[in-house]
């Protein structure tokens, strides 16, 4: 393993990128989500709202920007672009092959695992592309 430092910084800056990413994504679909989920504003409200929801989103996105991290200082990734690739690669074959396996058992719609993860594909991308590309002064 190199010796360069996990950058805490970094994740942190990631993991509230990729919260706003996920904002925007599902505001942006959130008709389509709605209608394949089954879910409806009143269940939602019923439900208690999305503030529990918020804060797992918020939690898992820190834990997979740390993951990310690690793996990247393994694998000795220092650059945006590889960072963004392995990313990317990840978010799209491993979180996302796992949604889509999930879902199949699951019976669900096969617009919300391409939805879902489609969403795991650019986070992911994005959270590789800080954390590789992130200089921190030594």
């Amino acid at each position: 393993m190199n010796s360069a430092k996990i950058n805490f910084v970094a994740i942190l800056v990631a993991a509230a990128v990729t919260f706003l990413l996920g904002a925007l994504w599902y505001i942006a679909f959130q008709t389509t989500w709605m209608k394949l989920t089954g879910l409806t504003e009143a269940k939602v409200v019923e439900g208690g709202g999305a503030l529990a929801s918020y804060i797992i989103s918020f939690v898992t996105y820190l834990l997979g920007a740390l993951a990310l991290a690690l793996l990247f200082k393994s694998m000795n990734i220092s650059t945006w672009e590889t960072g963004m690739t392995a990313g990317a690669l990840i978010g799209a074959l491993i979180v996302g092959g796992n949604i889509f396996t999930n879902n199949a058992y699951e019976m669900k719609p096969m617009g919300l695992s391409v939805l879902n993860a489609g969403f795991s594909a650019i986070s992911f991308a994005t959270m590789g592309a800080i954390l590789g590309g992130w200089r921190r002064k030594r």
